[in-house]
């Protein structure tokens, strides 16, 4: 009997009750942990972005602004001595700029060595144009040492910067796409005026053009060509760059009519030994005017891609705070919880306990219950299913708050971190007799699916293609979506026929669906794959093996599959 009282006496009750409140706390705050930390590396890595292109926004501004004084250096070299004062303070106003937007590089991409090595540099070069400043031209080889050293001080500077550059953007790859785009706009708009420095010389000195400078000229083109097949390959940011693909067809168009008709031109005249149809100086007023959009356009898209950034933070930075009020407001009601607990339901239990003591013990005046006693344990059961109900909703808010987190809003398959996560586990799990195998696949022209029926109708594609997916997978497959129209499946199997059967079936469910336009115009898609597989390897290495089979497939005719293994 004395045991019986000691289990239940008020002391035991509160070590019980208070214990409880600790592990629940315990519980609470390594699930609060959690989501705050889920929430707080979307934040960070949004951040980061915003960090990464404002320095190369930096960078490649620099870049612009050197192009610009090389085009004005050479309308200085090439110009009459009535024009010298003009084109001397163009060339200023672009030097001050230049120098300008060189001071707000940051030291990590550009440290106080380079910086000084950078300036004299383009300090040398600059004095071999100040010689212009009041000479006309006479010794055509003075002229082109002097053009050739403004394009030495740019490959400097370049060669200075980029090379940190390309180590920086290892930091965040989310950006990778954006920034190199934005780096090819920069290397357009460096290779157009390059271009047209080959023609400066001979037009000044009425001589035909050297073979080397026609070279020159032919490589120039090609390199410009290559650049703008990339720059129309756009990424997502074509979904946010609103009017960017129009000024780029229109900068592209400019630049063909007045400055590439104008060099076609001169080289058939220096060809056919003719006397050319204008002057050096001339030929450097309307070349460079035929370059005036594509600072407007590397503005539009620099500008663009960081206020998407910036929004993007923005929104991460919301969705974080609004985790941490929903946390601290989960604290509170627990700990009102506890409180509530403890005043309305544990001390109306010790009461019955003493009460009940006392009958055993004989004593009956511990057997009177007051009328606030009464009516706080008519009002147990009332408050237990409140707590009950408060639990559940807690419950109810964490797995949406962690479903939100790894989930694709638009297909419902895991995000591209939720894949990396779990595909990561089950390429650990893999061996040499069950190897992983990770399957990447492509909607073939979903661009032009956007740009002919709007983003809503490839929306629709997007949604389908994930329930393509689903219909086919297994338990414990993998499926996400790596971004944009890009998914993946991971899964893991011993024989090399499931593979090929599995990435088959698919392939012909893809070709089977069927869509419709806005107004009912129907249309099919088809697909591409790149298939890896592995054991005891990283991620990012089957990742890199996938795409480079899904690269191979696009690049051989689309709606193929290429890195199955050979038959057997």
């Amino acid at each position: 009997m004395k045991k019986t009282l000691k289990s239940s006496s008020p002391s035991y009750v509160l070590r019980y009750l208070w214990g409880s409140a600790a592990a629940t706390i315990v519980l609470t705050s390594i699930l609060s942990w959690w989501l705050l930390s889920s929430s707080w590396n979307m934040w960070n890595t949004a951040r980061n972005d915003v960090i990464q292109f404002e320095n190369f926004y930096l960078v490649l501004q620099v870049s612009n602004d050197l192009a610009s004084e090389r085009a004005y250096a050479n309308e200085l070299v090439l110009s009459p001595a009535n024009t010298k004062l003009q084109s001397w303070r163009k060339l200023e106003a672009s030097r001050l700029l230049t120098n300008s937007d060189l001071k707000k590089i940051p030291a990590n991409l550009l440290s106080p060595a380079l910086f000084n090595a950078t300036l004299d540099q383009l300090e040398r070069s600059r004095q071999h144009i100040d010689i212009y400043r009041e000479r006309v031209l006479r010794d055509p080889i003075e002229a082109q040492r002097a053009i050739n050293a403004m394009v030495a001080a740019t490959d400097f500077y370049h060669e200075a910067v980029f090379r940190h550059t390309s180590e920086f953007l290892l930091l965040e790859p989310s950006a990778l796409g954006p920034i190199l785009r934005a780096q090819a706009l920069g290397e357009l708009r460096d290779a157009t005026g390059r271009l047209g420095s080959q023609l400066l010389i001979p037009l000044a000195t009425q001589t035909p053009i050297p073979l080397h400078n026609i070279e020159a000229i032919s490589r120039g083109m090609e390199r410009i060509n290559v650049l703008w097949w990339l720059l129309h390959t756009e990424g997502d940011e074509a979904g946010y760059l609103a009017g960017f693909t129009q000024l780029l067809g229109n900068t592209r168009q400019q630049f063909e009519e007045q400055g590439i008709s104008l060099i076609n031109t001169l080289q058939a005249e220096s060809e056919q030994g003719q006397a050319y149809s204008v002057d050096a100086e001339n030929f450097a007023v309307r070349y460079h005017a035929s370059l005036n959009t594509f600072d407007e356009l590397l503005d539009t898209y620099l500008v663009g891609v960081k206020k998407h950034y910036v929004e993007s933070e923005k929104q991460a930075a919301l969705h974080l705070l609004m985790v941490i009020i929903i946390l601290i407001a989960l604290c509170l009601l627990t700990t009102g919880l506890i409180y509530y607990v403890r005043s309305r339901v544990l001390q109306p239990i010790l009461r019955l306990n003493q009460i009940a003591t006392g009958i055993i013990a004989g004593d009956h005046q511990d057997t009177l219950m007051d009328d606030s006693t009464a009516e706080e344990v008519q009002e147990l059961f009332s408050s237990l299913g409140t707590l009950g109900n408060q639990l559940r909703e807690q419950t109810r808010l964490s797995k949406k708050l962690k479903r939100q987190s790894e989930e694709d809003p638009l297909t419902h398959l895991s995000n591209r971190r939720a894949f990396d996560a779990m595909a990561g586990k089950l390429l650990q799990q893999a061996n040499r007799d069950f190897p992983a195998w990770l399957i990447m696949m492509d909607v073939d022209h979903f661009k032009a699916i956007n740009d002919t029926w709007g983003h809503p109708t490839g929306d629709k594609v997007l949604v389908q293609l994930a329930a393509t997916l689903k219909k086919f997978s297994r338990p414990g497959d993998v499926m996400g979506r790596l971004g944009g129209e890009e998914f993946a499946v991971m899964f893991r199997t011993p024989g090399h026929e499931d593979v090929t059967g599995y990435t088959t079936r698919i392939q012909n469910e893809i070709r089977r669906l069927r869509f419709e336009g806005p107004k009912g115009e129907p249309f099919t898609i088809t697909a591409s794959f790149g298939v890896a597989s592995g054991w005891k390897r990283d991620l990012s290495e089957v990742l890199a093996e996938a795409d480079a089979a899904l690269y191979q497939a696009k690049n051989s005719g689309r709606d193929r599959i290429c890195g199955l293994p050979e038959k057997r």
